[in-house]
């Protein structure tokens, strides 16, 4: 099997992981903002054990296979986004000793700044996607 058909599966556990913590897991902090309540990076229940090692894996791929610049584009703000959220935002969600404002005020901003990774891994894949159809119709 080629590796450029894993990229676009890969990249699409990294959007749908995302797009949970979206739907599920951040309102859930907006409406009961608890502080310390986020597990511990290599606890149960921790994201990484579940999609972000083939968000990774994905874009590694996507280099390698030489996808669309504006794709590895889209995939650059998308690693660069999730890494200030996972450096300077989910710190404070697992910190108990901050107040209920700061959490609530940390998790608006983790929401916008997880809302730009769905949508540039997104774009991300329309764009392979579409690089890969141009391929194969000779255009």
């Amino acid at each position: 099997m080629r590796f450029s058909r894993l990229v676009v599966p890969l990249l699409s556990m990294w959007l749908f992981g995302n797009l949970y913590e979206q739907v599920v897991w951040n309102p859930q902090l907006l409406a009961d903002p608890r502080p310390g309540s986020l597990v511990g990076v290599f606890a149960a229940g921790s994201p990484i054990y579940y999609y972000l090692p083939w968000g990774p894996l994905a874009v590694v791929l996507a280099v390698a296979t030489r996808a669309p610049w504006p794709a590895l584009g889209c995939l650059a703000a998308s690693v660069a986004m999730k890494v200030l959220l996972i450096t300077q935002v989910n710190p404070v969600f697992r910190d108990p000793s901050v107040s209920r404002d700061v959490v609530h005020d940390h998790a608006v901003l983790w929401a916008f700044g997880n809302g730009v990774v769905i949508i540039a891994v997104a774009a991300a894949i329309l764009l392979i996607q579409r690089a890969r159809l141009q391929v194969r119709s000779g255009t």
